[in-house]
């Protein structure tokens, strides 16, 4: 798992990775609020959105591979405050090989490229 701190709040910081990845041709599938779910039954805890997308393809072969990566797909993220300081969470290519049959495999490079590019994107 990988923590980068990130320069905006987790609400901006959210929408800015939701349009990114709308941009780059992503599916959307969720975001999920889990200060406003705690919220909702009378419990309170810092900003921390997940958000699930994914794209078919890429999924699909990572799943032809080791169906139990299925687990985890679509990829999450989280972005979330830790203390003041906002985080983008997201599993590493290490962790999906350590619990998947997935060594070496192609895909794995371009998700960890992606969340690379969000990452700078969100510090520039």
């Amino acid at each position: 798992m990988k923590k980068t701190p990130l320069k905006y709040s987790v609400a901006e910081a959210t929408d800015l990775i939701k349009k990114s990845l709308t941009d780059k041709g992503f599916t959307l599938f969720n975001d999920i609020d889990h200060q406003a779910n705690a919220k909702s039954v009378d419990l309170e805890m810092p900003a921390s959105r997940v958000i699930i997308f994914g794209n078919p393809v890429a999924g699909t072969k990572l799943m032809q591979k080791d169906i139990s990566a299925s687990l985890d797909l679509p990829i999450r993220l989280a972005v979330v405050d830790d203390n003041n300081q906002t985080l983008l969470i997201h599993q590493i290519t290490e962790d999906f090989e350590a619990n998947y049959l997935l060594k070496n495999h192609p895909i794995l490079d371009k998700v960890e490229a992606l969340f690379s590019t969000l990452s700078t994107e969100l510090n520039e």
